[in-house]
């Protein structure tokens, strides 16, 4: 057996230097990473805000920003979508790992208020 190669003393040391320094601080350097991907807990569920605008028939959803004033909202909707009587505001919230089959459960839609001309109304 001959002896190893001159490159092959330094490149283990720094392979071992690196490996125990990625296992002791929080660094993710690929490729002695510390597995942080599958470590943590992913977010089961999706949570965000819809409006949606019925137009002669054609209903017509589009997310929005969880503080969306409603006036700026009926604008941009009446521009959008054409002469909008009002635009319907819902919370909604799907849980990921929900199936039928092979498809997803239809998420859960929670009106959170009416945008009118005349103002915001509450859901009765």
């Amino acid at each position: 057996m001959g002896a190893a190669p001159r490159y092959a003393r330094p490149f283990v040391a720094i392979f071992i230097g690196m490996v125990v320094i990625c296992a002791l601080a929080p660094l993710n350097l690929w490729p002695f990473s510390n597995w942080e991907l599958f470590s943590r807990l992913r977010r089961p569920a999706e949570s965000y805000w819809e409006a949606i605008v019925e137009h002669h028939g054609v209903v017509a959803d589009y997310r929005i920003a969880p503080h969306t004033a409603c006036a700026p909202l009926l604008r941009s909707a009446t521009v959008r979508f054409g002469q909008a009587t009002d635009v319907r505001i819902y919370h909604v919230e799907r849980l990921l790992s929900d199936r039928i089959g092979a498809h997803a459960v239809p998420p859960d839609r929670t009106l959170v208020a009416t945008c009118t001309a005349r103002g915001v109304r509450a859901p009765s």
